[in-house]
């Protein structure tokens, strides 16, 4: 008889063991008996109340000696890299530019002629037509080249004939050429001190002739023409 789960069974030695076991595992061993293993009960009850038969003893040891080692625990997984961001289309256009002129270097690395288009505008270039020469103080002497087209003279340092004088306007006067007219005509800018044509001031323009005078503050030049009747700059450049 035995009360909920506690064993009626004792061993030699007095312990209460599974009716089950026909060997107390509470009792030493004996040096010369060969090594028992731990042999679980038949039966045990459940939370609810119910017996279950456990697997039995021999077979609990097989399945611990003929399992398998424990397999190592398997490396982390590496994340494979990151693919590289998007080039904006504006790199791209470059790279490939780069490769086209032969070289992966950065565009500042290498110069790469690029050829004008069909129909693209072509700047006339301003060939020389005459010149001014300097007569007095610190010009005297100096010649300045007077080009195709609208010259400007003036005190400010992006004129064509920069003029160092107190005197002088930042934008004093306009020499311009008219190649179709062959004509030369000196046109003063509103400036404060006037423009003056061998000692007589322009009111507002003057044609000019070779070796007139022309004065601007208290600088004076000389005028002489190198395009006129006898021969000019024609589109393609040469003398005629």
């Amino acid at each position: 008889m035995k009360v909920g789960n506690v064993a009626d069974k004792r061993c030699e030695n007095g312990h209460f063991i599974d009716e089950s076991w026909d060997i107390c595992p509470y009792c030493p061993q004996d040096a010369s008996e060969p090594e028992i293993p731990i042999v679980r009960p038949s039966r045990f009850v459940t939370n609810d109340g119910s017996q279950a038969a456990p697997a039995s003893a021999p077979a609990a040891a097989a399945a611990v000696k003929e399992a398998p080692p424990a397999a190592p625990a398997a490396p982390a997984p590496v994340a494979p890299p990151a693919p590289p961001a998007a080039r904006p289309a504006s790199e791209d256009a470059s790279a490939s530019l780069r490769r086209a002129a032969g070289g992966e270097g950065s565009p500042m690395e290498r110069t790469v002629a690029v050829g004008r288009g069909e129909g693209a505008p072509v700047q006339a270039r301003r060939y020389v037509v005459g010149w001014l020469v300097g007569l007095n103080s610190a010009i005297r002497g100096e010649s300045y080249p007077v080009r195709m087209g609208r010259n400007v003279i003036g005190r400010d340092r992006r004129s064509d004939i920069v003029i160092n004088d107190d005197q002088a306007s930042s934008h004093h006067a306009d020499l311009v050429f008219r190649p179709e007219e062959r004509r030369f005509i000196l046109m003063d800018h509103n400036s404060t001190n006037g423009t003056y044509v061998n000692e007589a001031e322009i009111e507002p323009r003057r044609d000019l002739a070779a070796k007139d005078m022309i004065r601007i503050g208290s600088h004076k030049f000389i005028f002489f023409p190198l395009c006129g009747e006898g021969f000019h700059w024609d589109d393609e450049g040469p003398l005629k």
